[in-house]
């Protein structure tokens, strides 16, 4: 089963009154569970995808997280996808960016690994990287805070 399959199921669902739904393909199986808020059930959409050697998989969540207030020149570079974060190219490769690093504009900051693909984040500013908001390894959710940029003017 792959992501435009999953996709595909996911949109389906998103669009009916199907609260959860597991579908069997060649290349594993995969269910997406939704949530309903006022009924006691988690709010947002969770899924997994099962199959040989396959990573786990969330479907894109409904809203994006609420803004979190930060200094004018302040900017949060969040996370594009569901997945493992990753601070460099491989365990024994230096960290793309630290604390205080300079940064310009399509500089590689971070790896989120999806689905055993590597997908690279790059900055989306010119400026200095005042934190770090996420720890080697850790999984992270679409639009979450990864990183604080002090942008330059």
């Amino acid at each position: 089963m792959d992501l435009k399959s999953i996709k595909a199921i996911y949109r389906f669902i998103k669009s009916t009154d199907i609260v959860e739904i597991e579908v069997e393909g060649e290349g594993g199986k995969v269910r997406l569970r939704r949530g309903t808020p006022g009924l006691g059930a988690q709010t947002d959409e969770l899924g997994t995808y099962e199959g040989s050697g396959a990573a786990p998989v969330a479907a894109p969540a409904a809203a994006a997280p609420a803004p979190v207030e930060t200094a004018d020149n302040i900017e949060i570079i969040a996370s594009p996808m569901v997945g493992t974060f990753y601070r460099a190219s491989s365990p024994d490769a230096a960290s793309f960016v630290e604390i205080g690093s300079v940064v310009r504009s399509g500089h590689p900051l971070c790896i989120i690994e999806a689905m055993k693909l590597m997908n690279e984040v790059e900055s989306e500013y010119n400026g200095k990287i005042v934190s770090i908001l996420v720890e080697n390894g850790q999984p992270v959710e679409y639009g979450e805070p990864l990183f604080h940029v002090e942008v330059s003017k």
